[in-house]
């Protein structure tokens, strides 16, 4: 099994995912919680068969086991990583699957809709297992926001990550220990200080200005369960500070790790720092052969923990073999249990901030990275920049914003949660 192959193509295929959900039809995203109709009875012979949908092209464990002792046939459907319309159109269909494998990032495009289990509920006891399997782990990225039901259930998560070249910075007499690096990024003006010496040299941490808010997107979404705006912090006044700095003074790079440019980068040794995904740790080896063994793995700067991709189950409610689909995904989860161990991310769970995954995750993005691509530049202050964008945010926005719970001005929570 090549699970790095299957993850390569996560970060490449993430804009692509981001772009279809963002244009997803608004009556397949904002209606008011949509309940997509139950199939037509199957024929007794159905009832012995799991219809598998997935997206995740690999499975770890002998599922030949699991159908024997279950007396169970697991019919697998395989959906593209991209397509939230696919699963749409699969729930909505004769024969509808009684177990969904989803893309994290595909989250987002189907929260509004009650179509799923709750997992939080008898017969499950979701909340049991994800404590076991991810303890400390805050589930509120994998509940419906209008009641809170636990809807989706982790399979896998994978980390964001610092990669570093560990030679290049003890010549420059920065810290290579990877615990003793984490705790010294933890303070952005050290960060900066790092990336200004090494820029002095010839050396690059940075790929773009607006790598600070990659960092504090690994670890951010956009609105809280209220409505209420997520980004009008002082982490991301920091964060565009450095921006600007960064811009000012032709710290980074220019170029990224996906481009040739910044491949070629990576191999003269200009480009010595990046944060991605755990998963590249493959596409390192693959683009350095030579210079593999030189780079090394820490959490993110600034004191941050994040996710940037991952799997999650779903079962839908007009499923016909929900104890099956349950008892499926209880073995899977058994069966990874020490590849989930090899992860960075498992060391962190309970490092996690909470996050709320929302409809309107895909458009707020698009509107930020828009809006932020730019106004770093300006004479504006920081917190005017942030102001201006939650402004613009909301404004085209506005008639899809009573989704949430109503909120008072200072982001109080006027009602249940």
């Amino acid at each position: 099994m090549n699970r790095g192959k299957g993850m390569r193509t996560g970060v490449l295929l993430l804009g692509v995912m981001l772009f279809v959900q963002g244009c997803t039809p608004a009556q397949h995203v904002f209606q008011e919680e949509p309940v997509i109709q139950s199939a037509k009875p199957e024929v007794a012979e159905a009832s012995r068969t799991l219809h598998l949908l997935t997206s995740y092209s690999y499975e770890e464990g002998d599922a030949g086991a699991f159908e024997k002792s279950r007396n169970v046939n697991i019919q697998r459907k395989l959906t593209s990583r991209s397509s939230v319309e696919e699963i749409l159109a699969a729930l909505d269909s004769s024969n509808p699957p009684d177990l969904i494998e989803l893309d994290y990032g595909q989250m987002s495009g189907l929260i509004n809709f009650d179509t799923f289990e709750d997992l939080s509920m008898p017969p499950y006891n979701a909340v049991e297992a994800a404590n076991r399997y991810f303890p400390g782990l805050s589930l509120e990225r994998f509940r419906s926001l209008k009641n809170m039901k636990l809807v989706f259930m982790p399979r896998s998560l994978h980390a964001g990550v610092t990669f570093y070249r560990a030679d290049v910075l003890k010549e420059n007499g920065f810290p290579s220990d990877p615990e003793q690096l984490g705790t010294y990024m933890e303070s952005s003006e050290r960060w900066l200080q790092m990336t200004r010496a090494l820029a002095k040299k010839g050396k690059r941490t940075m790929q773009q200005p607006t790598d600070p808010f990659e960092i504090y997107g690994f670890t951010n979404g956009f609105f809280r369960s209220n409505g209420s705006f997520v980004r009008n912090t002082n982490a991301y006044i920091d964060a565009l500070r450095i921006a600007r700095a960064a811009y000012k003074e032709q710290l980074p790079l220019g170029a990224s790790i996906w481009d040739a440019a910044g491949q070629e980068a990576l191999r003269s040794g200009e480009l010595v720092m990046f944060v991605n995904g755990e998963w590249a740790t493959e596409q390192l080896s693959e683009w350095l052969p030579k210079l593999a063994d030189k780079w090394q793995i820490t959490r993110l700067p600034f004191n941050q923990y994040g996710i940037i991709s991952g799997w999650v189950y779903a079962i839908p409610k007009q499923s016909k073999n929900k104890e099956a689909a349950w008892a499926y995904m209880q073995y899977q989860l058994e069966n990874e249990q020490r590849y989930r161990a090899s992860l960075y991310s498992s060391k962190w769970y309970d490092k996690l901030a909470p996050v709320y995954t929302t409809p309107l995750d895909a458009q707020a993005s698009a509107i930020w990275d828009k809006e932020i691509g730019w106004r770093y530049t300006t004479l504006m202050t920081p917190e005017r920049v942030i102001e201006t964008i939650e402004s613009t945010i909301r404004s085209e926005l506005s008639d899809q914003l009573s989704f949430f719970a109503p909120h008072d001005t200072n982001g109080v929570h006027l009602g249940n949660q």
